[in-house]
């Protein structure tokens, strides 16, 4: 994707075979990837264990000897996994979530004291907490980048369960880690659509692969986060969201402006910040990475890479 000026709306590459990385792991089923009625989607068979890594066997020379050896092909991100594990309530580890045990866990336990903000120290060895969660819920995948114009201005992402079914959390800090302040991203309001992401007048990219009707609702879930900071000193966070029993999934890319530091992102409802979105069963997006280039002498400064 790319920026066109400093404040202004990302233009995407194209999804699918034109854009880079992988575009999309594709699995059919049925006459055309028709959805057959009760078919799961792809998250929720790899979530009951009934959808599994490709294993590719292969012929190698080793001390002389022709072995065979099985190599793992690529696979949902084990995030994507546990998100849609604990959608389903099939993972139900953390502390938080115990049921009927009616214990009152009582503040000195949950590590909150008078004039703190949020729960920042909870071990004995006086670590800064990086997100402002009080809970006991699963935060995980965590990803880090400094502001090149900043170097105390950090900017942070992790997989966060805090408000039931994973999605992704976002931190930043100015004091280069000493005091942080986190959200979650603004995606929460994105109603799948995979018809809106067709080309339009003015921006000619095709941001859907396969298509397929709009669910007419939010998307459940969320993983993977991935975080990038340009010479602007704009702040990127991209992640994969989902649906647990629809085959909706996309990819977006949130933007905070040069000022805010990562303390606000725009919101994803918007066409330019969605790098695909679909809700077919050949298509399920993943596994994104994200980098911009941050280098003020660069002729391509300002844009901004994703692949998945």
């Amino acid at each position: 994707m790319r920026i066109r000026g400093r404040f202004t709306v990302l233009g995407l590459l194209a999804a699918g075979a034109t854009a880079l990385g992988w575009g999309a792991l594709a699995l059919a089923s049925g006459e055309d990837g028709i959805r057959k009625s009760g078919e799961d989607g792809i998250a929720k068979r790899a979530a009951k264990g009934q959808l599994r890594a490709a294993v590719l066997k292969m012929r190698v020379e080793k001390d002389g000897q022709q072995v065979i050896i099985n190599r793992r092909m690529p696979f949902l991100s084990s995030g994507t996994i546990a998100a849609a594990k604990q959608a389903l309530g099939i993972d139900r580890e953390e502390a938080a979530d115990a049921e009927g045990t009616g214990e009152d866990f009582g503040p000195p336990r949950l590590g909150i004291g008078p004039g703190s903000l949020g729960c920042q120290r909870r071990d004995s060895d006086g670590n800064t907490r990086v997100d402002q969660d009080c809970t006991f819920r699963r935060q995980a995948e965590e990803t880090i980048t400094f502001n090149p114009r900043d170097p105390n201005n950090l900017l942070a992402g992790q997989n966060d369960s805090r408000v039931g079914f994973n999605q992704c959390g976002i931190d930043w800090s100015t004091d280069n880690g000493q005091h942080w302040g986190d959200l979650l991203p603004p995606f929460r309001q994105k109603i799948n659509n995979p018809a809106g992401q067709e080309p339009v007048a003015g921006d000619p990219n095709r941001h859907t692969i396969a298509g397929g009707p709009g669910t007419g609702h939010t998307y459940d879930a969320a993983s993977d986060p991935a975080v990038a900071m340009d010479a602007f000193g704009r702040g990127y966070f991209s992640c994969v969201i989902f649906d647990v029993n629809t085959f909706a999934s996309g990819l977006f890319v949130a933007q905070s402006p040069e000022g805010a530091q990562g303390s606000f992102f725009f919101n994803v409802t918007a066409r330019p910040w969605m790098v695909a979105e679909d809700n077919n069963i050949v298509v399920f997006h993943d596994k994104n990475f994200i980098a911009a280039d941050r280098y003020l002498s660069s002729p391509n400064k300002g844009n901004v890479y994703v692949t998945w």
